[in-house]
């Protein structure tokens, strides 16, 4: 997989070159996972137009992506499809200009928080109805060039590439590995919030371990989404073809090589 690092968003890379079914392996240069494309340098336009992008598809909630739009690259249809169920995106709005993790004072820590929201991020109406979405645009639409993506790149996002990876017959392992990925360009963005926070009133131990749990991608998380979609849907394979209703043969006829 291809790493691609801009000025302000390290967390980008092609899916293109992961082990999939049969012994094919995914196309490259055709589905790109990462963070936001708000922040971006002239240089960072360009490398963004040597991708030859047709679609960007946005998991974010409405709040983020009209707060923080990604620039308006030419030629590229905008997709905002948000997978958080109404009533998070809503907590999350309420606070974000302020304390990134208003959560504590409710007396709930940044490992906690992120524990408890990863079912909701795959299995709630709103999750099902946006990757049903999401998997039909790639499905009706060989030969475009997709760019999906959440904030940072690590859990909305994460876990959609962990979904999309699975039904291309990726290995469990491969897939969850890529998950684990992200944590590389979360180091950064991690000592960036630190340093932008460290003279905050409620800046303190708690806090800092809090932090770092929100923007880390950890098995934890990702295993109590997996355990949650074995509960309900008995299997990742009967969430894949029964809950998202994905024709997978078509998706891998189309992405794999």
């Amino acid at each position: 997989m291809r790493k691609i690092e801009l000025s302000f968003q390290k967390n980008i890379r092609d899916l293109g070159g992961l082990s999939a079914y049969n012994g094919l392996k995914v196309k490259s240069g055709l589905i790109y996972r990462g963070g936001f494309l708000g922040r971006v340098s002239k240089e960072d336009v360009k490398i963004i137009d040597s991708l030859h992008l047709t679609d960007i598809i946005d998991f974010r909630g409405s709040y983020e992506f009209e707060k923080r739009p990604d620039y308006p690259f030419k030629g590229v249809t905008f997709h905002n499809i948000p997978t958080m169920s109404e009533d998070v995106k809503k907590e999350k709005s309420k606070s974000e200009d302020s304390n990134l993790l208003w959560f504590i004072d409710e007396g709930v820590s940044g490992f906690d928080h992120m524990y408890n929201l990863y079912p909701d991020l795959l299995l709630s109406d709103v999750a099902i109805d946006a990757l049903k979405k999401f998997f039909r645009i790639l499905i009706d639409n060989p030969g475009h060039v997709f760019y999906f993506h959440c904030s940072q790149g690590k859990d909305r996002a994460g876990l959609v590439a962990y979904v999309l990876e699975i039904a291309l017959g990726v290995s469990k392992k491969d897939a969850r590995e890529d998950y684990l990925l992200s944590n590389e360009a979360m180091k950064v963005r991690i000592q960036y919030h630190l340093d932008e926070l460290k003279d905050k009133p409620f800046f303190n131990d708690e806090y800092v371990k809090s932090l770092t749990d929100v923007f880390s991608a950890k098995e934890e998380y990702l295993n109590h989404a997996l355990d949650e979609i074995n509960k309900r849907c008995g299997s990742m394979e009967n969430y894949i073809t029964k809950a998202l209703d994905i024709d997978v043969e078509k998706l891998r006829a189309i992405y794999l090589e």
